[in-house]
């Protein structure tokens, strides 16, 4: 296909329905801040006939915009780059060359199916947008493309027979079921969310006209005969309301993650990982093996009662795969045993090690002593100013929380050297264990405070493409065995950290 753009060409008129999109999203980006606003007006009888001169010409002109961003985008493929020139007022040319490319991503959005068209979402190293955006292509331009611009991972550290028996060899890694998805949104329930929006807008109820309900009124009957009479009751019936809400709430979650990966499947071509799926947007996601820094294994607090983890391969910090900003390709609902099924076939990535650890080095308790038990000024002053009463009492259960919480984090900070791989784990009550190649480490820095000096500790920072590390409160031995074996390993070594 590479004769067919090695002239500047333009998308298809389609593509004008993905740029009215895009431009639509950016103007809603704050729209989570806007919805209690909206409705609150509305509630106040905010009905001006300007708003709906406002809304239509708010509408063309983001429809006249895209119509002039697609008359303006032109691109032009060449051996080893993509050649991109857009905008309306200021022109800008991008030249996007393979080697620099991380990520590719093939989707099909719901409103180009009944075309048969598909987009090409092209990701670099370091950047956090989308470098590219191809819009409406037809099939096979689009993974001939797709192919094109992850040729060179696809061919990178193959031998000569390796590459005749694996160029063209898909290697499936991983599938997940309907129900495995349904576990991934249940443990992975952000409700936060939900009540971030959901509390500006009760705030606006009337509450005082909702308690003369009579559903209402026969429930409160009901609560106070048969559970305020017992405390064992109240516990029992708060934990159960807890659990329905989250409950309630993860089926938007479960929603969206069906929605997004079923039928979820991540296979291996040559030195490239392909994630598949999606119900809604058909998607098709390509990462560069040696793009990995780090191997993240994340298991939240319902995770953990599920026994399930969920895999990222972080890649370098910025624009990511899967979640737009911050994200990495991922895996759901893997166990310890599909984690050691799946390691060993990561061929190519630099870390080495094959099943997640068991136990881990913690910190010193040091780290908690300097910590925990900060939070006790603030009542302490109070009580020392104004005496014990309900305020107070309030404050020293708060710093008491407070308290639990900084030592169940140190207890989770920790790490475990094996051979030339450092695991770092960290949480609360949730937990996470990264996997790092030492040979991918950039900068390395071991600080110590007085106090650490007198007690043998360090702080250790590790500097990789992706973010960096950092493991306090460690022995000086332990963090300067660390940084020697890092700054050993990359000595001689002249490649590419990313």
């Amino acid at each position: 296909m590479s004769h067919k753009f090695a002239q500047w060409s333009s998308l298809s008129p389609w593509s004008i329905i993905s740029f009215t999109l895009l431009t639509t999203k950016q103007l809603l980006s704050s729209g989570y801040a806007l919805i209690p606003v909206v409705y609150t007006g509305w509630q106040q009888g905010f009905s001006s006939p300007w708003v709906i001169v406002a809304i239509a010409a708010v509408i063309g002109l983001i429809f006249v915009f895209s119509v002039l961003q697609w008359l303006k985008f032109r691109f032009q493929l060449e051996p080893n780059k993509l050649n991109i020139k857009h905008g309306i007022i200021f022109k800008k040319a991008d030249e996007l060359p393979f080697s620099k490319i991380q990520n590719v991503r093939l989707e099909q959005p719901l409103y180009f199916r009944p075309m048969g068209l598909y987009r090409i979402v092209v990701e670099t190293a370091g950047s956090k947008r989308n470098e590219a955006e191809l819009s409406a292509l037809p099939y096979k331009d689009a993974l001939s493309l797709k192919k094109q611009l992850m040729a060179e991972h696809e061919q990178a550290s193959l031998t000569p027979t390796a590459e005749q028996t694996h160029s063209k060899q898909v290697e499936p890694l991983s599938k997940k079921s309907l129900k495995q998805l349904i576990l991934f949104g249940l443990y992975q329930n952000n409700a936060i969310w939900l009540a971030v929006i959901a509390g500006p807008i009760f705030g606006q109820l009337d509450w005082e006209s909702m308690e003369n309900l009579q559903l209402l009124q026969s429930f409160w009957a009901w609560y106070n005969t048969h559970i305020a009479v017992s405390i064992a009751l109240q516990l029992v019936f708060g934990v159960v309301a807890l659990a329905g809400f989250y409950l309630l709430f993860s089926v938007i979650s479960i929603a969206s993650a069906v929605l997004k990966y079923f039928p979820y499947k991540l296979s291996r071509s040559g030195n490239t990982l392909h994630r598949t799926g999606g119900i809604i947007a058909k998607q098709n996601d390509a990462l560069a093996i040696r793009r990995i820094q780090v191997i993240k294994f994340y298991q939240p607090l319902a995770g953990r009662l599920l026994k399930l983890w969920t895999v990222y391969f972080k890649q370098v910090q910025g624009h990511e795969v899967e979640q737009r900003g911050s994200t990495n390709m991922l895996v759901p609902s893997m166990s310890r045993a599909d984690i050691a099924e799946l390691l060993p076939r990561l061929k190519g990535v630099e870390a080495s090690s094959t099943r997640l650890p068991n136990q881990y080095q913690r910190i010193h308790m040091g780290w908690f002593w300097r910590r925990g038990f900060l939070p006790f000024l603030v009542p302490a002053i109070n009580t020392y100013s104004i005496g014990l009463n309900l305020f107070t009492d309030l404050l020293w259960i708060g710093a008491s929380l407070f308290c639990i919480a900084i030592y169940l984090k140190y207890r989770q900070y920790g790490y475990r050297l094996e051979g030339n791989n450092l695991w770092f784990h960290s949480g609360l009550l949730g937990r996470s264990w990264q996997l790092i190649a030492l040979s991918k480490v950039q900068h390395v820095a071991i600080t110590q405070s007085p106090n650490q000096k007198r007690s043998g500790l360090a702080n250790l920072e590790i500097g990789l493409a992706s973010g960096t590390v950092k493991l306090p409160y460690i022995s000086i031995i332990a963090a300067r065995t660390i940084a020697e074996r890092a700054l050993v390993l990359i000595h001689n070594d002249h490649r590419n950290w990313i």
